[in-house]
């Protein structure tokens, strides 16, 4: 699990835990910090060691007693594959009531949230390769991979390139929804919420 280090804010800053599964968002969450340059906000991605639902939410909640806002970002693609949409629903419900969390998920994957900077998509995708794939046939992605050396490479620097598509990417996004339990399955990129969050525009 995770070390939380004590959180002493300076008076007017506010502190943000962001909790995430996979190593791709912990690597765009440090572009978007060092991009950004947010003075007012103190941002800390975390990537459980482990990575059951259970040890997740239980990280959420604890952080919610440290942190201003604590914002758990998942892959939905990993819940629906081991079926965890009953236990998940279940600790969306718990945490309902905390202003401090906010559960959010991309479905299936990071990558989609890519792809809505270039276009406005509605389909559904079970498997995040299929995103990957149609990614690459833009300019800016043509090279992508799931690594860190991709990821933090200057030349190929993620998120400095998708940046001026963002707004694109929110307004994308906003018309897809949010998570819908009778609809599992339909395309999402909660991240957008996140960025409304931070204040990033």
């Amino acid at each position: 699990m995770a070390i939380i280090k004590n959180n002493k804010k300076r008076k007017g800053k506010k502190s943000y835990s962001i909790i995430v599964d996979g190593q791709t968002e912990v690597w765009y969450l440090q572009l978007m910090k060092r991009y950004e340059k947010l003075p007012r906000i103190d941002i800390k991605p975390e990537l459980p060691k482990k990575k059951k639902l259970s040890e997740l939410f239980e990280l959420v909640k604890n952080n919610t007693q440290i942190y201003d806002k604590v914002i758990c970002l998942l892959d939905f693609d990993v819940i629906l594959r081991y079926n965890q949409v009953e236990e998940f629903k279940k600790y969306v419900k718990q945490l309902k009531g905390n202003s401090r969390a906010i559960i959010l998920i991309n479905n299936p994957c990071l990558e989609f949230w890519f792809l809505l900077h270039f276009k406005r998509i509605g389909k559904s995708f079970s498997k995040c390769e299929d995103i990957i794939n149609k990614l690459k046939r833009n300019k800016e992605l043509k090279y992508y991979e799931k690594t860190e050396k991709y990821y933090k490479f200057a030349k190929y620097d993620i998120y400095k390139k998708l940046k001026p598509l963002q707004k694109s990417a929110i307004e994308n996004a906003k018309k897809l929804g949010n998570l819908d339990f009778d609809n599992i399955e339909s395309a999402k990129a909660e991240i957008y919420r996140m960025l409304d969050v931070l204040r990033i525009n």
